[in-house]
């Protein structure tokens, strides 16, 4: 991830073509397909684009996994991950068959029914890396209650209600670079590239596992409780992601340990009872961040954690 993030920042971007294209989004049966066309830009903006694009890939020096429970990276962090896990690989199969001067918008119509924009940068061998930025419910600009926009050019104002006046942002949701993609922003980027379907999908797929296996009882709490929720989503899929669930030592342990400490659980030969209770705890539990600290020897939920490789010397 770190050579990936260090190829892409010694990228010379001064040498590469930019153009800027739009995703239209329809769902059938809860699956996404998007459209791609070209938007013909002059000079000028391919600049200011490329500059945008070079700003956020400059201002990027850390890269972690991204993971359903990571927080908004920070400062000069991204978070990565394969960019085949994502929808961004449908996107790219179509992007890369599509031509910058001939497959383009040609009505303003088909702008505001845009749900994203990609700056593509180019060398003559073809794609080299894709920012991607979600746009608002309706990216044309508004003309503000009580106020007219207004454009100076030339040596006079010019009325912007005449004009197809777009707003482009200087900021980046993620970059796509070699298969990798890198999160600048992760609550964009999972609206842009719906995860809430992706996790909904990873629930259903979970309840089917905790049936098979006879982990839990009582799992219409469960279902009922998460729903639609993007919050319990996260938690499913991150318990899925881990696996601890299939584990019958991680169980046993958790077994011994809940009645050690009086947490509270039912839970009998490896068999968890769900109650309205204890929920919020099982669901912290199979994601094993329940966490105990050595110095000052107390028990922590901890929201994310991160894995130490320490050595003992």
């Amino acid at each position: 991830m770190k050579q990936k993030l260090n190829e892409l920042k010694a990228i010379d971007f001064t040498s590469l073509s930019i153009s800027l294209a739009v995703i239209k989004e329809y769902k059938r049966d809860r699956v996404s397909h998007y459209t791609i066309n070209y938007v013909k830009i002059d000079e000028p903006l391919a600049m200011r684009l490329k500059h945008i694009f070079m700003g956020m890939i400059n201002k990027s020096n850390e890269v972690e996994e991204y993971t359903y429970d990571c927080p908004e990276p920070e400062e000069d962090l991204v978070r990565s991950m394969e960019y085949e896990s994502t929808d961004f690989h449908k996107i790219m199969e179509q992007l890369k068959e599509l031509n910058p001067e001939e497959d383009i918008i040609e009505e303003e119509k088909e702008l505001l029914l845009s749900k994203s924009y990609l700056i593509v940068a180019r060398n003559m061998e073809g794609i080299v890396a894709v920012g991607f930025k979600t746009l608002p419910e309706n990216w044309k600009l508004k003309k503000k209650k009580g106020l007219i926009q207004v454009m100076f050019k030339g040596d006079h104002f010019e009325n912007l209600e005449e004009s197809n006046v777009f707003s482009i942002s200087n900021f980046l949701d993620f970059i796509y670079y070699d298969k990798l993609l890198l999160i600048l922003s992760k609550k964009n980027f999972e609206k842009g590239l719906n995860f809430r379907e992706g996790m909904l999908a990873k629930a259903d797929l979970l309840y089917e596992e905790f049936e098979d296996l006879g982990v839990l009882q009582n799992l219409e709490i469960l279902k009922t409780k998460t729903g639609n929720n993007q919050r319990y989503l996260k938690k499913l899929a991150t318990i899925k992601n881990l696996g601890y669930y299939k584990d019958p030592v991680f169980l046993q342990k958790l077994e011994q340990v809940n009645h050690l400490k009086a947490w509270g659980l039912e839970m009998e030969n490896g068999v968890i009872e769900i109650t309205e209770d204890t929920l919020e705890d099982i669901l912290i539990l199979l994601q094993n961040k329940r966490l105990h600290s050595e110095l000052t020897e107390e028990d922590f939920d901890v929201d994310n954690a991160k894995l130490l490789n320490y050595i003992p010397a």
